[in-house]
């Protein structure tokens, strides 16, 4: 007796997937769009209504939102939860789901972010500040061409909802070691954490987005290679002791014993 086998997705089950990760793709633009703007001074840090009167509080706020920011993040990637939800998401949805909620939550923490007075540091010549930011400029764009690197659109989720639109079963991208990678394991932390210090005029507020989001950088990354060890095993050690995580560093492969 063969087998049961589930019944394919009707097209009309396969384009709402694909519908629904599109508008979650746009949520995320939206949250990086609103932080690659901020970092310009082109779109606004905090501009809902102020939650708490005290620098105290706002601070307490404002770590809230990382923190909330970070626990998305890395709950939502580990092995264990990805298998828990599957019953309940298609497959296909899952990495568009997760790009929506991030892009969300960015958005949301950049709107409600508690303004705290005092500025840091400012320069005052024109010629440095253009300079700044043309690092920041040179920062993301160092980190939108690293998701193009790997697989923008399977980062995203897209290709994923599109694969399954078409009636084609998921497939798993190689590891990558293309461009920046070559040097950087983690080059769109690095382009986040980069663009987030380089401000010409760094207020108290920015200060603290700074450092908050660095902390989640540098967590991050910690629990992320514990899974990459598990699924890539001694090509991703091998990797990680020739290329540097963050700070872009290429060593020397070790000597092999002679047989």
């Amino acid at each position: 007796m063969e087998p049961h086998r589930a019944a394919p997705a009707s097209i009309a089950s396969r384009l709402g997937v694909f519908t629904y990760s599109l508008v979650a793709y746009g949520t995320g633009l939206v949250g990086l769009g609103w932080l690659i703007l901020s970092t310009f001074g082109l779109a606004p840090l905090g501009a809902g209504p102020a939650l708490v009167e005290s620098t105290a509080g706002a601070v307490v706020v404002d770590l809230g939102w990382v923190a909330l920011f970070g626990l998305q993040h890395t709950i939502m990637a580990r092995p264990r939860f990805k298998a828990a939800w599957a019953s309940a998401l298609p497959t296909a949805a899952a990495r568009a789901t997760f790009t929506g909620l991030a892009g969300g939550l960015m958005a949301l923490s950049l709107g409600l972010w508690q303004p705290i007075d005092g500025v840091v540091w400012s320069l005052g010549h024109p010629a440095l500040r253009a300079a700044v930011h043309a690092v920041t400029a040179l920062a993301w764009t160092y980190l939108l061409v690293a998701t193009f690197a790997i697989d923008h659109f399977e980062l995203f989720g897209l290709r994923q909802a599109a694969r399954h639109l078409l009636g084609r079963p998921p497939a798993s991208p190689p590891f990558s070691r293309r461009l920046m990678y070559r040097f950087d394991r983690h080059p769109i932390m690095t382009g986040f954490v980069v663009a987030l210090w380089a401000a010409p005029t760094m207020t108290a507020s920015h200060l603290l987005l700074a450092a908050g989001f660095t902390a989640y950088a540098v967590f991050g990354v910690a629990v992320e290679e514990r899974d990459l060890i598990s699924t890539h095993g001694e090509s991703y050690l091998s990797y990680k002791r020739e290329v540097g995580a963050l700070v872009p560093t290429r060593r020397a492969s070790p000597p092999t014993a002679s047989s």
